[in-house]
C-alpha cells in the first residue's frame, strides 16, 4: 500500500510533552519496520514555528484527492494539520471519504481496520475535546467576580477567568439530598414539595439574586419540570456538557452524583427507553429507498409478507404490472442480486477504461477534443477580429462629425455588447476543454469512485446514497425484474464513450 507521512513543529492544542519533528519521524519509521505492506512514497512537512503554517498540508490534501497515495500515517492527531477543523475537513470529510485511510500512532488509530462508526466516534471525541479547550480559554479571559451562564447550572459557582466550577454552599446540602431522595424512589412531586417548604429558592430566582438582578417576577415556588431539567444534566457527574446534554469533556468539576447514579435515575433510564423504540420504529429496512423506481417514474413500493418475512417489491400505480387485479411483486432479493451484479459490472468496466487510458487512449480522445476546440476557438477569434475594425471607423465618424454623439454611444454599446459575448463563448469553450481533460484520464470522478469500490456483502443505504443515483426496475410477470442503473458520477461515465476499448463498447451502459 502506497502511503505517506505528515509531521509539523507545532501542535494544534496543548500537547503533553512536545514531539520534535525528528521524534515523529523516528516513531513513523519504527511503525513502518513493523508493517512491510506498507510503502512510504514520501515525507510532508511543515517546519516553520507558525501555528498557522499549512503549506506540506494542503499539498499533501491536493495529492490525496488526486490518489497518488492510499494512506497516511501520522505520529499524533494534535500533530495533523494547523487545527482541527482543517484535519477533520481534509482528513476525514475529503481524504477518509474517497478512499484514504488514516493511521494515528499515539492512540493506536488505523482505519484500515476500523469501522467507520468508530472513526466517527474518534473524529466526535476530538472534536468535543477542542470545543472543551476553547471553552476553557474564553472563561480565563473574563474579569473578576462570578459569572452564572448557561453552562453553571444550580448547584454550582465559578470565578471569571478559572476554568473549573465549584459547588455553591448556599444550595449544595439541599440539592445533594434532592439528588438522594430522587435514587431512593421518591417521586418528583414530593422532592419539589420538600425544597418549598425548605425555602430553597428555585434556580432562575437564585441566579438572578447572585447576580444582582431584579427577580421578583422569578417563580418563587419549585416545580417537577425544574426537577427534571436538574436531573437529566449530565454536568452534575462532574462533566461539561452541551445545551444538548452531550458530554464535551469529563472530570472537570467536583460532581454531585456518579455517572452511574445519574445513568440510573428513572427519568434518564425511561428516556434512554424512548429513544432505542424511537430509532426501531423509523427503522427502514429497504436499502435503496429514495432510490428505486418503475419504468412508469413512480418510486416501488416496499412490503414485507407476514405470512413468510419475504421481502418484496411492487409498483401500485402502474397498470401494465397488474395480473388478475393484483399487483405483481418481484423479491426484494432478487432486485438486490441484479443491483450488486450490475454494480460488477460498472467496476470491470471501470478496470478496462482505466487500462486504456493507461496505454494510450485518453490521450488521443484529448487531442481529438482539442482539435474539435481548437476550431472553434479559431473562428470566435476571427469574429472578435473583425469587431475590432469597428471600433477605430466608428470613432472616426464621430470625431467627424459624420455621427451624433447619442449615435456614437450607442454603436459603441452595441460592439461592446458583441465584443462580450465572443469573450465569453471563448472562456466557455475553454472551460469546456479542461472538463473533457479531466473526464478522459484517470482523474475522470467515476473512475476514481469506481477503483474505491468493494463489493459488500450485503446492500446498505450507506453504500447506496455513495455510488448509485437511481435504480429503474423493469417487473416481469415470472416473478423476476430488469434493472438499469444510474450511478452518482454517471455524467461522467457518459463522457467516456469518446475512449475506444477493444472489444468492448464503453458507450454501453448496463
Amino acid at each position: 500500500m502506497k502511503c505517506v507521512s505528515y509531521t509539523r513543529t507545532l501542535p494544534w492544542k496543548n500537547h503533553q510533552g512536545e514531539l520534535a519533528i525528528a521524534e515523529q519521524n523516528q516513531r513513523i519509521a519504527a511503525y513502518l519496520a513493523e508493517h512491510k505492506e506498507l510503502d512510504l512514497l514520501k515525507k510532508y512537512s511543515d517546519r516553520k514555528n507558525d501555528e498557522k503554517a499549512r503549506t506540506a498540508f494542503d499539498q499533501m490534501t491536493d495529492d490525496g484527492v488526486e490518489r497518488k497515495f492510499d494512506c497516511i500515517i501520522v505520529a499524533s492527531m494534535y500533530y495533523c494539520g494547523p487545527d482541527f477543523p482543517a484535519a477533520r475537513q481534509a482528513i476525514k470529510e475529503t481524504l477518509y471519504a474517497t478512499g484514504i485511510d488514516l493511521i494515528v500512532l499515539e492512540e493506536n488509530l488505523d482505519t484500515r481496520t476500523a469501522s467507520r462508526k468508530e472513526v466517527e466516534d474518534y473524529f466526535e471525541a476530538k472534536r468535543c475535546e477542542m470545543h472543551a479547550e476553547i471553552m476553557f480559554a474564553w472563561r480565563k479571559k473574563q474579569g473578576a467576580g462570578f459569572r452564572l451562564t448557561n453552562s453553571v447550572p444550580f448547584g454550582y459557582i465559578r470565578r471569571n477567568g478559572e476554568s473549573n466550577m465549584i459547588k455553591d454552599e448556599e444550595v449544595a446540602p439541599y440539592l445533594s439530598e434532592a439528588f438522594s431522595r430522587y435514587a431512593s424512589g421518591q417521586k418528583m412531586r414530593d422532592i419539589a414539595k420538600w425544597l418549598n417548604e425548605q425555602g430553597v429558592e428555585p434556580p432562575m430566582r437564585h441566579k438572578k439574586r447572585i447576580l444582582g438582578k431584579p427577580y421578583d417576577a422569578e417563580p418563587d415556588q419549585w416545580t417537577t419540570d425544574m426537577l427534571r431539567c436538574l436531573f437529566r444534566n449530565p454536568t452534575y457527574t462532574g462533566a461539561a456538557a452541551n445545551g444538548s446534554r452531550q458530554i464535551i469533556a469529563e472530570n472537570c468539576h467536583e460532581p454531585y452524583i456518579t455517572k452511574e447514579q445519574f445513568q440510573a435515575f428513572p427519568c434518564n433510564m425511561r428516556e434512554d427507553e424512548n429513544k432505542i423504540s424511537i430509532r426501531k420504529s423509523y427503522k427502514k429496512p429497504n436499502p435503496l429507498a429514495k432510490h428505486i423506481v418503475c419504468t412508469c417514474g413512480r418510486a416501488l413500493c416496499w412490503h414485507k409478507d407476514k405470512k413468510t418475512g419475504e421481502e418484496l417489491f411492487y409498483c401500485r400505480y402502474c397498470r401494465a404490472h397488474k395480473e388478475n387485479g393484483k399487483n405483481l411483486k418481484v423479491p426484494a432479493a432478487t432486485i438486490y442480486k441484479n443491483v450488486m451484479d450490475a454494480l460488477e459490472l460498472e467496476h470491470l468496466e471501470e478496470e478496462k477504461l482505466a487500462a486504456a487510458i493507461q496505454q494510450g487512449a485518453g490521450k488521443k480522445a484529448i487531442e481529438v477534443v482539442r482539435a474539435e476546440r481548437s476550431v472553434q476557438m479559431k473562428s470566435i477569434l476571427a469574429e472578435l477580429n473583425m469587431e475590432q475594425f469597428r471600433r477605430v471607423p466608428l470613432y472616426e465618424s464621430y470625431m467627424a462629425n459624420e455621427i451624433t454623439e447619442e449615435q456614437y454611444h450607442a454603436e459603441l454599446m452595441d460592439y461592446e455588447e458583441a465584443h462580450r459575448k465572443l469573450n465569453e463563448r471563448l472562456t466557455a469553450i475553454m472551460e469546456d476543454t479542461l472538463v473533457w481533460e479531466r473526464a478522459l484520464s484517470l482523474r475522470n470522478p467515476w473512475i476514481q469512485q469506481m477503483a474505491q469500490y468493494k463489493t459488500p456483502e450485503e446492500l446498505d443505504r450507506n453504500f447506496v446514497k455513495k455510488y448509485i443515483e437511481q435504480v429503474t426496475v423493469t417487473l416481469l410477470d415470472d416473478g423476476q425484474a430488469e434493472i438499469s442503473l444510474t450511478m452518482k458520477t454517471d455524467e461522467w461515465k457518459q463522457m467516456l464513450s469518446r475512449i475506444e476499448v477493444e472489444g468492448t463498447d464503453s458507450g454501453t451502459k448496463e
